[in-house]
């Protein structure tokens, strides 16, 4: 998907959605069959053993804290099915517009989910949706111009 700027030269491809390859959650977050029993954090994985979903969607301390928390919370997660995707995110401060990784572990008690920060100002994120575009301010030109081109 690629999402342009009416009123400046902004231009950005942008992938959402889940991946063919990825399987089921929390396989795609690991490397390795060993890793995924034991749950171990990824922080040396070299970066040409990574996971399918690589640093740059997701860090390394988002994905252990989900992997910890879906195998502690296993019997406790409502269906045993946990929504994963690509998603849209948006810095509050910046503007600037990234794909990351979002999934939730829905338990009893609470919705478990990843908490990415801008790269920029280490402001939290926020999750968009497509539709969302059309109230969100261009990174460059802060204007609400932004559209999803559909070639």
């Amino acid at each position: 998907m690629e999402i342009y700027c009416r009123d400046c030269s902004y231009h950005i491809v942008a992938e959402i959605g889940q991946r063919e390859e990825w399987g089921e959650f929390p396989s795609m977050l690991t490397y390795g069959l060993e890793q995924y029993r034991t749950a171990l954090p990824f922080l040396f994985v070299p970066p040409y053993q990574e996971p399918l979903i690589s640093r740059a969607r997701i860090d390394d301390q988002n994905r252990a804290m989900l992997i910890k928390n879906y195998h502690a919370h296993i019997d406790a997660i409502e269906g045993g099915w946990v929504p994963h995707q690509y998603d849209l995110f948006q810095c509050p401060c910046c503007d600037t517009i990234s794909t990351r990784f979002w999934c939730a572990l829905f338990i009893t008690s609470a919705i478990i989910e990843p908490i990415h920060r801008c790269e920029r100002d280490e402001t939290v994120l926020h999750r968009i949706s497509i539709d969302d575009l059309d109230h969100a301010k261009c990174p460059e030109c802060r204007h609400q111009s932004l559209y999803v081109r559909n070639d």
